[in-house]
């Protein structure tokens, strides 16, 4: 079975730590369970990345991105050219993200 690479786009960092903080504030046990299936996550995506579906966001070029759902509200955007994976954002659904996405087109 293939495995594929994960490389991560610098924002990624930022914005983990961003999530992770804020759930921190609320409750201890509610980031340690963020990072956990973030961990999880990216084993599966190694593992098999078109085992998640096509982002239909109009906010993004169409056919380009895949999400990955995970701790409830939040989502991974990916796309995945050849053997690699390119993880380009980590996203609270419950935000307005358009502004995050103007500059992915």
């Amino acid at each position: 079975m293939m495995r594929y690479t994960i490389i991560f786009a610098k924002r990624v960092d930022a914005q983990l730590l961003k999530h992770v903080e804020f759930l921190a504030r609320v409750s201890i046990p509610a980031a340690k369970a963020f990072r956990a299936e973030f961990a999880d996550l990216l084993i599966q995506l190694a593992e098999n990345p078109f085992q998640f579906p096509a982002e239909t966001d109009p906010n993004l070029p169409d056919g380009v991105y895949r999400k990955a759902l995970f701790a409830k509200r939040y989502k991974a955007l990916f796309m995945v050219d050849g053997s690699n994976i390119y993880l380009d954002a980590v996203v609270d659904c419950r935000q307005d993200t358009k502004a995050l996405y103007a500059q992915f087109n």
